[in-house]
């Protein structure tokens, strides 16, 4: 196996414009293509989001922020269907207020 330092052996002899530009491309491919959901996908999470309101469960909501995938675990404190958002409270007392376009993917926690 050859055991090779990567990119770290050529930074020694690239501009620091360029390393810099490295870092850049890098950052950039850390970030995720934000996809739209279907129909279905919407009809599930609503299912799932009226469930655990109702029944006080602990949901683990991953949300887009700033191209990059967050997520908050918690109860459901409100629902505000005229701001279009979710407010999550955490164990901790922090309210996490989510919009509904930037759900990504909502499960149950135990």
């Amino acid at each position: 196996m050859i055991r090779d330092r990567g990119r770290i052996k050529w930074t020694a002899m690239m501009l620091p414009e360029h390393v810099e530009q490295l870092r850049e491309w890098q950052k950039e491919d850390e970030h995720q293509l934000r996809q739209q959901p279907d129909e279905q996908q919407i009809e599930q999470w609503n299912y799932q989001i009226q469930e655990a309101a109702e029944r006080n469960l602990q949901l683990s909501v991953h949300y887009w922020d700033n191209e990059k995938v967050a997520e908050s675990k918690g109860c459901i404190q409100k629902i505000n269907t005229l701001d279009g958002t979710l407010h999550i409270i955490s164990d901790n007392g922090r309210t996490y207020r989510i919009p509904f376009v930037h759900l990504k993917s909502i499960s149950e926690t135990e």
